[in-house]
C-alpha cells in the first residue's frame, strides 16, 4: 500500500478538480475524482453542473479499460440512488475499481454511508477520511443546506479603517481597491444568490452580477424590501426572468407587486418582524424551499445587523481599506452594541490576506443565535 502522503497527494488533486465546479453545481455538492493505477493518474473528473454526469463517471470514462484494478480517490462518498443521473456505485463496481479512497461521507440522507456500504458489499475496499476536514470544508453550503434546509450565509462587507461602509451621504464607491473587488466577483460566482436590502438598491443601483470569465451560471439577485419601495427604474429589474427574487411582506402595495411580477420576477411574501421588516428566519426557509443553498450578503447596514442579531451568518468576509470616513459615516452594524468586550461577536478560524493596500479578514462568528431546522434531500 502506498504511504499516507501518497494518498493525500491524490486526494489534494481531487479537491483541486472539485473546485472547478464551485458555484456551478447547486443544489448538488462539488466533487472531484481521480483514478490511479500503478502510481499514475489514468483518469480524472469533476461535477460541472446539476444534471450532468458526476465526477466519478467522468474519471472512469477517461480511464477506460485502465480503471480495472485501479484505485479511485473521490472527495465525497459516491452516490447509490437514482436522481437526475444514475448512481455512481454500480459504475465504479462495473469498471473494476479495487479500492476507493473517500474524503468524507455525504450527509444527504439518501446516501450518508450507504454508498460506501454498497461498495464494500460488491467487494470493493473502501478507505474513508483521507483529508476529511478539507473535503468537508469545500462543501460547507451544501452540508448546511442538506441538513437544515436553509442557505449558507456569507456576509461580505467593504469597510474603511474606522469601520464605515459608506459616507454620511451613502456614497460607497469605491471603498476597496480593484483587487478586492475582483475577489468579491469570484465570491459572487461561487454563490447561488447575492442579497442586498432596499436601501442599497436605492443608494447604489447595483447590478449584483459576477464578472468572472467563463461563468456558466449567474447568481440570482435577492432584494429584501419589506414595503416594496424598490425604484421602478432599478437596473436589477432589467435582469432576465428567474434572475431576481424580491422578498417582501403583506404590507407591500399591490401595484408594486403586480409591476415586479409583470416583469417575470419572483416575489416572496414573508412574515414581518420588528418595524415591519422581513422576518429573516422565514425568508431563509423560503429561499431554501426554492433551492437557493448559499447567500452572499452584501448589505446595507440594517440588513447586516438583522442577520447578525439572528445568528444567521455562517462566515464573514471583511475587505478593509486604508481610508477614514469619520464619525458620521454609515456603520457596518447600526443599532448593535456590546456593553462589554466579552459580549462582542468574535470570529474564529480567521485568515488574513493582503491585496495591494487592502486587507481581507475572514472568519466564522462564534456567537450562536437562532436555530432553524427543516431537513431536505438532494437529487444527487
Amino acid at each position: 500500500m502506498k504511504s499516507p502522503e501518497g494518498h493525500e497527494s491524490h486526494m489534494r488533486w481531487a479537491i483541486a478538480l472539485a473546485m472547478e465546479g464551485a458555484g456551478q453545481t447547486s443544489p448538488n455538492p462539488i466533487v472531484g475524482a481521480v483514478v490511479v493505477k500503478d502510481g499514475r493518474v489514468v483518469g480524472e473528473g469533476y461535477h460541472a453542473r446539476a444534471g450532468a454526469p458526476h465526477a466519478e463517471v467522468h474519471a472512469l470514462r477517461r480511464a477506460g479499460r485502465r480503471a480495472r484494478g485501479a484505485d479511485m480517490y473521490v472527495t465525497l462518498e459516491p452516490c447509490c440512488h437514482d436522481g437526475r443521473t444514475p448512481p455512481c456505485v454500480p459504475a465504479i463496481v462495473e469498471a473494476g475499481i479495487r479500492r476507493v479512497f473517500v474524503g468524507t461521507r455525504d450527509p444527504n440522507p439518501l446516501v450518508n454511508g450507504r454508498g460506501m456500504r454498497a461498495l464494500k458489499r460488491a467487494g470493493v475496499r473502501v478507505v474513508e477520511g483521507v483529508l476529511e476536514e478539507r473535503c468537508r470544508g469545500i462543501n460547507e453550503a451544501y452540508n448546511k443546506f442538506i441538513r437544515s434546509g436553509v442557505p449558507y450565509v456569507v456576509a461580505k462587507v467593504a469597510l474603511s479603517l474606522d469601520g464605515k461602509i459608506a459616507s454620511r451621504f451613502g456614497d460607497s464607491k469605491w471603498i476597496t481597491n480593484r483587487l478586492c473587488r475582483a475577489y468579491v466577483h469570484r465570491l459572487r460566482a461561487q454563490s447561488d444568490c447575492v442579497m442586498v436590502g432596499a436601501g442599497t438598491v436605492a443608494a447604489d443601483d447595483p447590478r449584483l452580477t459576477a464578472r468572472v470569465p467563463g461563468l456558466r451560471r449567474r447568481p440570482v439577485a435577492v432584494v429584501v424590501d419589506g414595503s416594496l419601495r424598490i425604484p421602478r427604474g432599478a437596473r436589477l429589474l432589467s435582469r432576465r426572468p428567474g434572475e431576481l427574487v424580491v422578498a417582501t411582506t403583506r404590507r407591500a402595495p399591490k401595484s408594486a407587486l403586480r409591476f415586479i411580477e409583470g416583469k417575470g420576477h419572483r416575489v416572496v411574501i414573508c412574515r414581518s418582524g420588528a418595524g415591519g421588516r422581513v422576518l429573516l428566519p422565514d425568508l431563509m426557509r423560503k429561499l431554501g424551499g426554492i433551492g437557493l443553498t448559499s447567500i452572499l450578503l452584501e448589505g446595507g447596514g440594517e440588513l447586516f445587523a438583522d442577520f447578525f442579531r439572528g445568528g444567521l451568518v455562517d462566515r464573514v468576509v471583511c475587505c478593509i481599506a486604508p481610508k477614514l470616513m469619520g464619525g458620521e459615516g454609515k456603520d457596518f452594524l447600526p443599532g448593535m452594541s456590546a456593553s462589554r468586550i466579552d459580549q462582542a461577536i468574535r470570529l474564529a478560524e480567521c485568515t488574513v490576506e493582503i491585496m495591494g493596500d487592502n486587507v481581507i479578514v475572514e472568519g466564522r462568528p462564534r456567537k450562536k443565535g437562532v436555530t432553524i431546522s427543516s431537513k431536505v434531500k438532494s437529487e444527487r
